[in-house]
């Protein structure tokens, strides 16, 4: 009698429940790395342009910016990305990634308050404008030297211009319709200013002056006689 084997049976273990791993292309990951960015560049557009009003405080608020910025890039540029860079090429990221946060933080500022820091925001938005294009150029991994002299940075640089011109034009026009450069400054003139202290100083003089006496009746040759 011959004997037929049955094939052995392996039994695969049962698989064990495996932690799900970090998607680094999922919404919550590119929303944070994204956010940081913005919050970031907002945090240090409104530190540059309000730095004269309080400089302590607005420096604080400018360091924060620029860290958390830097956290983005991090973010971004490391933990989200498919391949990290190299030693030379983290350095460069970090180094360019916080020129183009100010150069971000200056655009933004000097157009949201022009109004208040008119000739301070007609400096700082052209000079942000050339700022970031030639951060980014040199933080993108695409991008190279020669797009520094090419027809497109010819282009910013005459919008840049462009835009030194008109808002230094505008400016002229907000200072002489006498709008403040100063939150909660006065428009009053010094004369105007001491005036109030002037008539105050005055005024005593005239009430210290004696009460004029009662006029001496005229002297007719008569005499009152009671009766």
């Amino acid at each position: 009698m011959t004997t037929v084997l049955q094939p052995e049976r392996h039994q695969t273990p049962p698989s064990r429940h495996r932690r799900p791993t970090f998607d680094k292309k999922s919404l919550p990951a590119r929303y944070s790395g994204q956010m940081l960015y913005f919050m970031g560049a907002a945090l240090i557009a409104g530190a540059v342009v309000h730095y004269p009003i309080n400089p302590s405080l607005y420096t604080i608020i400018c360091v924060v910016g620029a860290f958390v910025f830097l956290l983005g890039t991090i973010v971004n540029e490391f933990v989200l990305a498919d391949e990290r860079p190299v030693l030379s090429r983290a350095v460069s990221l970090v180094a360019f990634s916080l020129l183009l946060s100010f150069g971000v933080g200056l655009v933004g500022g000097g157009i949201q308050h022009f109004e208040q820091f008119p000739e301070r925001s007609a400096w700082m938005t052209p000079i942000g404008l050339l700022m970031s294009y030639v951060a980014f150029v040199a933080k993108d991994s695409k991008g190279r030297w020669r797009h520094l002299v090419s027809p497109f940075a010819a282009s910013v640089v005459v919008l840049s211009a462009l835009t030194w011109l008109g808002m230094m034009a505008l400016a002229g026009t907000i200072s002489s319709d006498g709008h403040s450069h100063d939150h909660g400054s006065t428009t009053q003139t010094p004369a105007e200013q001491d005036q109030p202290s002037a008539e105050q100083d005055q005024a005593p003089a005239e009430q210290d002056q004696p009460a004029e006496a009662p006029a001496e009746p005229a002297e007719d040759g008569h005499t009152s006689h009671s009766h």
